[in-house]
């Protein structure tokens, strides 16, 4: 299955700070698996790739300046780096003050090695889950979606990926509705995770919104 990780928070900072809060999230994940331990530079080729050093923190923080005045705008987007191998790894993707000044996102590309244990083990899953929601508090909605599923064309009320695991912050008017219809519900920060039956069935229930 092919798979993306996406969380989105209220800014507690400007992006440099925040990204002091993303180099955090990819000092906990390093350990859930092989191939998140070693987080190399984005660059324009797999030898280039290869010659990198792995990423710094200030590294990471410096390229999310960097892009700020590049986009000369206080909304922008990034993908620093990436972890595992070469033109097979997870991209990570960073966004501020998008959609909504003041929102900040992370969305994790998921690589087949990374989604080969997501397959294998729903506990890896929650894991994953339940540490980047930790971490980027306060959160808003987030997800864990397969990407190899269509998207309706419809977009749903919550306006974001429909997730086989879905994140909702306690005061979402969506909250009540994803407790109805989760098949599992595990509180984590200012809300919870929510499961809706499994990788195969999670669109079903969904459709029900």
């Amino acid at each position: 299955m092919e798979w993306r990780l996406s969380m989105r928070w209220r800014a507690l900072g400007d992006p440099v700070s925040e990204g002091r809060r993303a180099w955090e999230w990819i000092q906990r994940v390093r350990s859930l698996h092989p191939s998140l331990d070693l987080w190399r530079p984005t660059a324009n080729s797999p030898q280039e790739a290869e010659q990198a050093p792995p990423i710094t923190q200030d590294y990471l923080l410096q390229e999310i300046h960097q892009t700020q005045i590049d986009w000369e705008s206080d909304s922008f987007g990034v993908a620093p780096a990436f972890s595992g191998q070469i033109n097979q790894g997870s991209k990570l993707e960073l966004y501020f003050n998008m959609p909504n000044p003041g929102d900040a996102s992370i969305g994790l590309a998921i690589s087949e090695a990374l989604g080969a244990a997501l397959d294998a083990s729903e506990a890896f899953a929650d894991t994953l889950m339940h540490t980047t929601a930790s971490i980027f508090t306060p959160n808003i909605i987030g997800a864990l979606t397969r990407e190899d599923i269509p998207i309706t064309p419809t977009p749903p009320p919550y306006r974001y990926l429909p997730g086989w695991k879905m994140f909702f912050a306690s005061d979402s008017p969506h909250y009540q509705r994803a407790t109805q219809l989760a098949t599992r519900t595990a509180p984590v920060a200012n809300g919870a995770i929510f499961t809706f039956g499994t990788p195969d069935t999670y669109p079903t229930i969904l459709n029900q919104w």
